[in-house]
């Protein structure tokens, strides 16, 4: 039933609410209209307010859609109000043009989301700053629908706007509600007593009340009714016509359904809602395949922020930390052999080819002493450019910088780290060569990586470890987290290829986000044996039956994964046996030998996690694990969790 008398005194033109007073619709997604089952009474409702103003810029609410849910998502109110200030702006210089936007200058951009994007009105886009190809859609929020709060599109709104305007502004000609003046006659008065009356009569016995439409506005796939000022529904044009939503509502079989409309957005927007200051920069490195997609990263990148800023705003919505995730895309301004790969390529099954030559070329190009320098040079020149351009944007600038590196972009980001040269035969080309010698120009104090084979690299580089205090020194990386998914084919541990004995003691486990007391306990993947289906064993998982939680005492489950790696690499030294190790051959942690700190991190194998399918996509599920996403933003901020 709804509650939308508001005229106490009938004589007076003040509107005044009564107590307990509920919005029209409010809370629901649809207005149902149906004829009184008590006394069979059709009458008009009485709106709040007799006319409607043009919307204040705090009524206006601007969206974004984003390249990954394809969502429309709201500014914050301090970029809404500015960009609501130069779109008013903009269309009153058009207005006053008689040739558009044709003889008009380009509309100033607005700097959004915290430094990150521009908004071009012109275009009605959102485009990326520091990095190219990305572009959002951007909307102005004026009608929506009610409950959901979802905005109509803008072509719609801006119609129905301007016929709502047309019908109740004030002082319009064409003004379809009739207010009263003082010179209102006593019996007219006496009328509108007994009328509204009547109203609360109505509203005390539960009749339902049935609107009269002042207008309808046709679109394509569905029309506007206007009921009053404040009631204003929308119909899908696959519901029965008005005549025969009117016919059965009177006979009493059928419901009138259609979704209430609301003008204005729900909050008003203020130039206090703007975010923080960003304190720490974390740039995202890319793998292999970038050349086959080169907006993946971009792509990978918004997801893993969004998961990132949806756990800070449930777990920390008063933290004063903000953290910015910068794609860094390296592959496509690689020149490497100019194509003759792809010239040599024969022309047969040239979709698995392609998928090659896109993909897995990447390791051999990197890998290559003709090739090598080239991809470090290019990756290293994009990180400086990045960096640079952020802190010239930002004078004075005192935060943080962390880098999270994916699959080979791990190996590719070490070396440039370390200065690791690799023993190439001839001397890269004088530009990377100068590139080279500058290195990173910004410290890095966080290396997260995710799916990295950067322990298999360095055990083909040398048959010795060498002294594990320089495989990362903290002069030039203060952490370093190695994590991983149990059934990911191309990640491999860390921590053995600096102490042996660690092979026997599992990996750190990933909590689950928020804690465990909010999600089931974690478990290891060996706890769930009894729920994955009997696979034929294979030479680097011969020992799953022995498998045994992670609080159980060292056992083989720590060293599956190094088998099939243990022969590739063929052991330290020849004198130390075979290749791969057994729980008897392997020497215990001795005292002295422990790491100053873990560095290999397993996530919680749940579900179908260790089964053989899921590797197909196990080392590209990082990027929207909110596991992940928990660990890596309470690493950045240590004193969130405390």
């Amino acid at each position: 039933m709804y509650n939308n008398l508001s005229e106490v005194d009938p004589f007076s033109e003040t509107p005044m609410e009564m107590p307990g007073e509920q919005e029209p619709g409010e809370g629901d997604d649809e207005v149902i209209v149906e004829e009184s089952p008590k006394n069979n009474v059709e009458i008009n409702t009485v709106s709040k307010a007799a006319y409607a103003e043009p919307l204040t810029p705090e009524e206006i609410q601007w969206f974004y859609k984003d390249g990954v849910d394809k969502r429309w998502n709201e500014f914050c109110g301090y970029d809404s109000l500015r960009i609501e200030r130069i779109y008013r702006e903009r269309q009153s210089l058009i207005s006053e043009s008689n040739d558009g936007t044709n003889g008009l200058p380009p509309a100033e951009k607005i700097v959004v989301r915290g430094g990150m994007y521009d908004v071009d009105i012109d275009n009605m886009k959102c485009v990326s700053i520091y990095w190219p190809g990305e572009e959002w859609e951007i909307m102005r929020g004026i009608w929506y629908y009610d409950g959901s709060w979802i905005p109509l599109e803008t072509e719609h709104s801006k119609v129905i706007e301007e016929v709502h305007l047309k019908l109740f502004q004030k002082d319009s000609n064409n003004q379809s509600i009739t207010t009263c003046d003082t010179n209102t006659p006593q019996s007219y008065k006496g009328a509108r007593f007994t009328l509204f009356i009547l109203l609360i009569f109505l509203n005390l016995y539960n009749a339902h009340v049935y609107v009269d439409v002042l207008h309808t506005e046709q679109f394509p796939e569905f029309h506007v009714d206007w009921h009053s000022v404040n009631d204003v529904t929308l119909y899908s044009e696959y519901t029965p016509t008005k005549l025969m939503r009117s016919v059965t509502s009177k006979l009493g079989f059928a419901k009138t359904t259609g979704y209430r409309l609301k003008r204005g957005h729900k909050t008003r927007t203020s130039m206090e809602d703007k975010p923080r200051d960003i304190d720490h920069l974390v740039f995202v490195v890319h793998g292999i395949g970038q050349k086959r997609d080169t907006g993946k990263i971009i792509r990978n990148t918004t997801c893993f922020r969004d998961c990132v800023g949806w756990l800070r705003q449930k777990y920390f919505p008063n933290s004063k930390h903000r953290v910015e995730f910068f794609p860094v895309e390296w592959r496509s301004s690689l020149k490497l052999d100019g194509d003759i790969v792809d010239a040599i390529t024969p022309y047969s099954v040239l979709s698995i080819r392609h998928l090659l030559n896109t993909s897995a070329m990447d390791i051999l190009y990197y890998t290559s002493p003709l090739y090598g320098a080239e991809v470090r040079a290019g990756l290293q020149k994009e990180l400086n450019r990045l960096y640079f351009m952020f802190a010239s944007r930002h004078p004075g600038w005192q935060g943080k910088v962390s880098i999270l590196a994916h699959s080979l972009g791990c190996v590719i980001v070490y070396d440039i780290v370390t200065g690791w040269i690799g023993p190439d035969t001839r001397l890269p080309c004088p530009q990377a060569q100068e590139v080279l010698l500058q290195g990173l120009q910004f410290p890095i104090e966080n290396l997260f990586c995710l799916g990295s084979p950067l322990s298999v690299f360095l055990a083909l580089r040398t048959r010795t470890p060498s002294n594990r205090l320089d495989v990362m020194p903290q002069s030039l990386c203060k952490r370093f987290y190695n994590i991983f998914h149990w059934s990911d084919p191309v990640a491999y541990r860390m921590e053995p290829l600096l102490e042996r004995g660690y092979s026997k003691i599992e990996p750190v486990l990933i909590p689950p986000y928020g804690g465990v007391d909010d999600q089931q306990m974690p478990q290891s993947p060996s706890s769930l044996n009894n729920v994955d289906p009997p696979l034929p064993p294979t030479v680097t998982e011969t020992d799953d039956k022995d498998d045994s939680p992670v609080d159980s005492p060292p056992n083989r489950n720590a060293e599956k994964g190094w088998s099939l790696w243990d022969l590739v690499r063929g052991g330290w030294n020849v004198r130390e046996g075979p290749s791969s190790p057994t729980p008897d051959s392997n020497p215990p942690i001795r005292p002295g030998q422990e790491l100053a700190q873990r560095l290999d991190y397993v996530l919680r194998a749940v579900g179908l996690g260790r089964n053989y399918l899921y590797t197909v996509t196990a080392h590209t599920a990082y990027w929207n694990n909110y596991d992940v996403a928990y660990f890596v933003l309470t690493r950045l901020f240590p004193t969130l969790e405390t």
